[in-house]
């Protein structure tokens, strides 16, 4: 049996078969959290090309599947993003209400997972923007319901997102015909610049970033927690990917100053905008800007140490916005209005909800003692070796997000008229306390963490 079988073709067949199951909300649940949870804990311990035991079946894993003349390629280098993507699929579906949350999520949370994974592993890479089409197409349809403020944002989801396929496409196409061509080379340049265009319209990169604040206050939040969860990453891992393969592109002077100055307008210009917003949604989306501008720095290092550090980033990244989203959708479901007005003294009625969700943007921030503070401060340390007026920069970006955690604490503890009083059910308290936890401890011990990646550092990526 081949890896792509495992985690593309088996999550897709189930998907299907869950279809059939809509009307039983329950069933999909626990269903998804088998086949998420099963298919997380073989790409963790079990490495591919290696014979894997189960009871008295032995399966050889191998790494290649030939599908309709292209080749679907997943190797131990990849494990660690499988074992991050359906373990995030499986966090999602762990948390998921199904009273309040359509049951449609369960086939189409696990089918878009299984058809990034194959963007992540088709060769050649020209046909993952085909793949990262098709999972937004079913994305929209995830997020989708009848409510008509939802528009705007989901048309420009998919206006963005759409744009980036044909510059991936146009890339590839000049690079098919220049690799084998040296006296071409002159045409690498424009292949670099449309290639960056779309993994810049991807990621949401700065000028291209509008349809994330957007997005994210017109969808679910715990809708648009998943997606923003799960499809940065991937197509950070892509990216990463691409540029080991490409000799000439990881070896560019112009790389690294590009990826980094991108990345530290990001984090200003997030820092800014999140510092004068008053909608709370649309803070969910300057999350995700600001998490992607640290990771364009940790990749234009260029070094191990840059990736293991954004390997290592991906931990309370992804738990801090499952608290959050998950911490939303209880007050969105309570009825109060997610604006600084509506969250006018909300401690005092949702302590709990309300303290998980300063305690996963106090994460973000990479203020001390939470999981992303050692981060920030290695990468801080790092990027002062290379230039002092991109950290001084970086900080002033930071702070203007600190900044906005720290009008909304206080705009969540103003005096109200109602007295304390615990809302939230003992099954929210423990999962909230429980993750706040983990973050904390996560911050306070983060060799426990490292402790995790390590072994999945021997196969990363070349980009020198």
């Amino acid at each position: 049996m081949s890896a792509p079988v495992i985690w593309i073709v088996f999550p897709l067949v189930v998907a299907l078969g869950q279809l059939f199951l809509l009307k039983y909300p329950t069933i999909l649940k626990l269903t998804g959290i088998v086949v998420s949870l099963l298919l997380a804990l073989i790409a963790f311990f079990q490495p591919i090309g290696n014979v894997l035991r189960i009871g008295g079946t032995v399966l050889d894993i191998r790494p290649d599947l030939q599908f309709l003349g292209r080749a679907l390629h997943l190797d131990n280098g990849d494990r660690f993003i499988l074992a991050g993507l359906f373990g995030i699929l499986f966090l999602y579906t762990f948390l998921w209400n199904t009273h309040t949350v359509p049951a449609k999520f369960a086939p189409l949370s696990l089918a878009i997972s299984a058809i990034l994974v194959a963007a992540l592993a088709v060769q050649p890479f020209l046909y993952a923007a085909v793949l990262v089409e098709l999972a937004v197409l079913l994305m929209i349809v995830l997020v989708k319901d009848n409510q008509m403020n939802q528009e705007k944002g989901i048309i420009r989801f998919l206006v963005y997102l759409t744009l980036a396929m044909p510059f991936i496409l146009f890339s590839g196409w000049i690079l098919g015909g220049t690799q084998a061509s040296p006296s071409e080379q002159e045409n690498l340049l424009g292949a670099a610049i449309t290639l960056m265009i779309g993994f810049s319209l991807w990621l949401a990169v700065f000028p291209f970033h509008s349809w994330v604040p957007q997005f994210s206050r017109a969808v679910q939040p715990y809708l648009s927690g998943f997606i923003f969860s799960l499809f940065p990453i991937v197509v950070l891992f892509v990216a990463v990917n691409y540029i080991s393969s490409l000799v000439w592109l990881r070896s560019a002077s112009y790389l690294a100053p590009v990826l980094s100055s991108t990345g530290i307008i990001m984090i200003v210009t997030t820092g800014l905008w999140a510092s004068v917003e008053r909608d709370v949604k649309r803070v969910l989306g300057y999350s995700v800007l600001l998490e992607t501008g640290f990771s364009l720095i940790m990749i234009s290092f260029k070094t191990e140490q840059g990736l293991t550090l954004m390997y290592h980033s991906l931990f309370p990244r992804v738990l801090s916005l499952a608290l959050m989203v998950y911490t939303l959708s209880i007050l969105h479901q309570a009825g109060i209005a997610l604006t600084h007005d509506g969250f006018q003294g909300v401690i005092r009625q949702y302590p709990f909800a309300a303290s998980g969700f300063l305690i996963s943007l106090f994460t973000i921030s990479g203020f001390p003692l939470f999981a992303a503070f050692p981060i920030r401060l290695e990468l801080l340390y790092q990027l002062g070796h290379i230039s002092v007026p991109s950290v001084i920069w970086t900080v002033f970006g930071l702070s203007g997000f600190i900044f906005a955690v720290i009008r909304l604490f206080r705009v969540m503890t103003l005096p109200a008229p109602n007295n304390w009083r615990i809302h939230e059910s003992v099954t929210q308290v423990i999962i909230i306390c429980t993750v706040s936890l983990v973050l904390i401890l996560a911050g306070l011990f983060p060799q426990l963490v490292e402790g995790i990646i390590k072994p999945f550092t021997a196969e990363l990526p070349l980009l020198r």
